[in-house]
């Protein structure tokens, strides 16, 4: 064989190796699970994770191509905020542990941020490669947004109109910090979508703190062509550190 064809065919396998990664959805679940789980179970200790919680069902998880980004996945197979499961009342409360897990995110800055330039943010089905709650800062250009949005036109409630925050739109409301630990808060954004005519599967949702008793949600409602892929109100960088 000569050395073009040798160069071609390894390019082959290369780019059909990276494919095969990439639509393998559950490559993430089948690492925490064969690896992180049994190794916390039989060896107390966690790696290739940073946390493994059995009786809160959750692994934290540090992305691998990022500096600063953290992932909460379930222990359990979960697909995504579409999945029945997570419309239980007995379903582990992933959004608030995910919250705590920012933790992880603070100490590996090695610099000061701000709560509330801290979010949680889950991508709409047809808008993701992997089923996981992204744990990363807020992005510079989401925060200006939804600083401007008027005090009185944020309410227990979900809103009427929606707030842009390219490329997508938010319905949102305001949630407590008990709300965050006590309730179920898939179940409200499964409300809102049914009533604005959506389906979960297209969905993202984003939690934005905002102070120490006071979050921001957010509802993006896609559709089948364009899934929202709410992690892009995020800024893996963290560019507001220190500010």
């Amino acid at each position: 064989m000569n050395y073009s064809k040798c160069l071609f065919f390894s390019l082959v396998v290369l780019i059909h190796t990276e494919n095969t990664a990439h639509a393998d959805r559950n490559f993430l679940w089948h690492k925490i699970n064969e690896n992180c789980v049994p190794g916390y179970i039989n060896k107390d200790t966690y790696q290739p994770c940073s946390l493994v919680d059995i009786n809160e069902k959750i692994a934290i998880y540090k992305v691998d191509n990022d500096k600063y980004q953290y992932l909460l996945l379930p222990t359990d197979k979960v697909t995504g905020i579409e999945d029945d499961k997570l419309q239980k009342n007995n379903s582990p409360n992933y959004l608030y542990n995910a919250w705590l897990a920012k933790t992880f995110l603070t100490e590996r800055l090695g610099k000061p941020i701000k709560e509330r330039f801290i979010s949680l943010t889950l991508n709409a089905k047809n808008a993701r490669s992997q089923d996981h709650i992204h744990i990363s800062c807020l992005s510079n250009s989401a925060n200006k947004i939804i600083s401007k949005i008027p005090e009185r036109e944020i309410d227990t409630d979900w809103s009427k109109k929606q707030i842009t925050i390219p490329p997508y739109s938010f319905y949102y409301r305001k949630i407590s910090l008990t709300e965050l630990m006590n309730s179920n808060l898939f179940k409200s954004v499964a409300e809102k979508v049914k009533k604005e005519q959506g389906k979960l599967e297209y969905t993202g949702v984003g939690l934005i703190n905002r102070n120490s008793d006071t979050f921001i949600i957010l509802a993006g409602i896609g559709t089948k062509s364009k899934g929202v892929s709410a992690e892009r109100i995020q800024d893996h960088e963290c560019e507001l550190a220190e500010q």
